[in-house]
């Protein structure tokens, strides 16, 4: 940051001008004022700067981009658009002076063929959403969303409670239709081609959809009856085994408790396979244990090349497992990129010295003897947590 300020201010008139610059910015009502630092922390970060005027004169159009917009009361969406990264290296670019360095620490921000590449990726997206409308009556649920999900990735789709997260996925499943927009899943039009995109997809929703009459083997062999696999009790067992439900195979799932349910629920979208997953909240009353198996199903189904859509609303959740992040608000995406992308918008961390504690999960790991890769590094049933000072 040093070298950064020094070329702003290299001479008494830079030192006057950066001084009105942040004096504009620290001015700004928020959320405009918290973009500014978070976009000036971007051009620090990934920058090179050789004339100061030229860099000023930018951050000073900058200031006035968000003044205006504060004013008018334009959302920061409107004016970044689907990648902000992209937008800040546009802006910057337009620049005299301005160049775009630093290629080990930001290789995809500063590639040439980045947007090459990324175009490629759309066109073989397994999943393409755009401009996607959907209203109830007089609420508009989607207002215009557009993202597209690359092949053999993991999606998460954040938002809070009716932001429209089900509503998505429920188009996306053929369950609803849209009222405008286009959708593709696995290269089928959703509108046009649903029955090829039904035999695409598998779809596990909010609440779970089993057969409480039938035990949970029975409902695992159905399902892979009906998809005509060749050896339906083996495919039965294999999943009882990794969802850890051997135990209660033989019980009718009347008796299941929430989380076991949901277990058999997921593993019954997985058989045979399907190149393209829907969960919906899939860890939704599951235990601590349970949601780890349920992540590493995960990882593992995207390393063999299923796409997944995944709807959350467990940021740690997201952060875990998602290879991209949209984060869905008032029937719009108002950010898409990946975690590094997403957290690079944001302002330089504080470095503090804390005390480190186990968390509750931890405790509950070590109590029940889990000790896999996916708990809490150096937390095991042979080793009691205990606090440390750490960075």
């Amino acid at each position: 940051m040093a070298g950064w300020i020094e070329t702003l201010t290299g001479s008494l008139e830079q030192k006057k001008q950066y001084r009105q610059y942040k004096a504009r910015t620290e001015a700004l009502p928020e959320p405009y004022g918290s973009a500014v630092k978070a976009f000036q922390r971007y051009f620090m970060d990934y920058g090179g700067f050789t004339d100061g005027e030229t860099l000023l004169t930018m951050m000073g159009d900058f200031v006035e981009l968000w003044e205006r917009a504060a004013v008018d009361g334009t959302r920061l969406r409107t004016i970044v658009g689907e990648d902000p990264v992209e937008f800040a290296e546009t802006f910057a670019q337009s620049y005299n002076g301005t160049q775009w360095i630093d290629k080990e620490r930001a290789p995809d921000r500063v590639d040439p063929g980045r947007r090459a590449r990324r175009s490629a990726v759309t066109a073989d997206a397994a999943i393409r959403v755009k401009g996607l409308e959907k209203s109830y009556k007089d609420l508009n649920v989607l207002r215009g969303v557009d993202f597209d999900v690359e092949r053999g990735s993991i999606f998460a789709l954040l938002g809070s409670n009716g932001a429209g997260k089900t509503t998505v996925v429920n188009i996306l499943a053929t369950l609803l239709k849209a009222d405008a927009g286009t959708t593709s899943v696995n290269g089928f039009d959703v509108a046009t081609q649903a029955a090829n995109v039904r035999e695409s997809i598998s779809l596990t929703g909010q609440f779970a959809a089993v057969d409480e009459i039938l035990t949970g083997r029975e409902n695992l062999v159905l399902v892979a009856r009906l998809r005509h696999l060749e050896d339906p009790s083996a495919v039965a067992d294999d999943l009882l085994n990794r969802f850890s439900l051997t135990d209660a195979a033989a019980r009718k799932v009347s008796t299941y408790s929430g989380g076991m349910r949901r277990r058999l629920d997921i593993a019954m979208s997985l058989i045979g396979n399907p190149p393209v997953i829907f969960l919906d909240e899939p860890t939704t009353g599951l235990d601590p244990q349970a949601r780890i198996e349920v992540w590493q199903t995960v990882k593992e189904l995207a390393k063999n090349g299923t796409t997944v859509l995944l709807t959350t609303q467990d940021l740690d959740e997201a952060e875990h497992l998602a290879d991209r992040i949209a984060i869905l608000h008032e029937g719009r995406i108002i950010v898409n990129g990946t975690l590094a992308e997403l957290k690079a918008l944001l302002p330089p961390a504080t470095v503090e010295y804390v005390e480190k504690q186990p968390t509750l999960e931890d405790v509950f790991l070590v109590i029940v003897g889990d000790n896999r890769e996916a708990a809490t590094p150096g937390v095991t049933a042979a080793s009691r947590p205990t606090s440390k000072k750490q960075r």
